[in-house]
C-alpha cells in the first residue's frame, strides 16, 4: 500500500529529498561555516538536475523517461559521493590541489603561488561527521537508497509484464 502511495508521488518525494539535501549543505556553508570543496560541490550537481527533471515530469505525459533520468543523475551522486569517500579515508588519491598533500618547493614564490592556487577546503580532510559518517558517506548513502527505489519503480511499472 505504501508503495502505491510512492509511486503516485515519487517525483514530488525525489523534489523534496533533493531540495533538503542541497538545502542542508547550503546551511552548512553559509550559516555554520562549512565551506564546501571541490567534490562537495560536484556532488551537488546531481541533485539540482533531479529538481529540474522533477519539475518537467510534473507537466509531463509520460514519465518513463524521467524514471531512467533520475536513475542517471541518482547513480551519478551514489558514484561521485562514493569517491569523495574514498578521497576523504585515504583510499584514492585526488589532484594535488584538492588535498594535504606535503610538497617540496624550491623557494618562497613557489609556496606562495601554490597556496594562491589551492582552495581553502580539501577534499581528503573531513570537516564535520555524525556519528563517524562524513557528510560523503551520508550523501552516498542516501543515494544509494534512492537509487533502489527508482530500479524498482522502474521494474514495477515500466518492466517487462511477465
Amino acid at each position: 500500500m505504501i508503495l502505491n502511495y510512492l509511486n503516485k508521488f515519487y517525483f514530488l518525494i525525489l523534489l523534496i529529498f533533493s531540495s533538503l539535501i542541497i538545502s542542508g549543505a547550503y546551511i552548512l556553508e553559509y550559516f555554520y561555516n562549512f565551506p564546501p570543496c571541490k567534490l562537495c560541490i560536484y556532488q551537488r550537481i546531481p541533485y539540482f538536475l533531479i529538481i529540474i527533471v522533477c519539475f518537467f515530469s510534473f507537466f509531463a505525459k509520460y514519465k518513463s523517461i524521467h524514471f531512467y533520468i533520475a536513475f542517471f543523475l541518482l547513480f551519478s551522486s551514489f558514484l561521485i559521493a562514493s569517491f569523495h569517500s574514498l578521497v576523504e579515508r585515504g583510499l584514492v588519491e585526488f589532484n594535488s590541489g584538492c588535498s594535504s598533500s606535503a610538497n617540496s618547493f624550491e623557494n618562497i614564490d613557489d609556496l606562495r603561488n601554490h597556496l594562491d592556487s589551492v582552495p581553502i577546503t580539501k577534499c581528503d580532510e573531513i570537516l564535520f561527521s555524525i556519528m563517524g559518517f562524513s557528510l560523503a558517506n551520508i550523501n552516498a548513502i542516501i543515494s544509494f537508497f534512492l537509487v533502489l527505489l527508482n530500479i524498482y519503480f522502474v521494474r514495477r511499472f515500466y518492466g517487462s509484464k511477465n
